[in-house]
């Protein structure tokens, strides 16, 4: 019973973190302070301790950060 309660536990926490990602339009890097389109390749390179989920670009500019010059978002 714990093993099956923990899986679902572990499905809980992968599918909200999966929304989020899906919700947020821009990905900024905590170290380098760009953001990028989600699907900006630049993203997949990117450490998930370093993303910074963010839904606009206002919010990302607001908090600092400089567009990608690869996707230029």
């Amino acid at each position: 019973m714990k093993k099956i309660l923990a899986a679902v536990v572990t499905v809980i926490i992968l599918t909200a973190s999966f929304a989020t990602v899906l919700a947020s339009d821009y990905i900024g890097n905590a170290n380098s302070k760009k953001f990028h389109y989600a699907d900006c390749p630049s993203v997949e390179k990117m450490s998930p301790a370093n993303k910074v989920f963010m839904n606009t670009r206002e919010e990302a500019i607001n908090a600092g950060y400089v567009p990608c010059k690869r996707c230029n978002p």
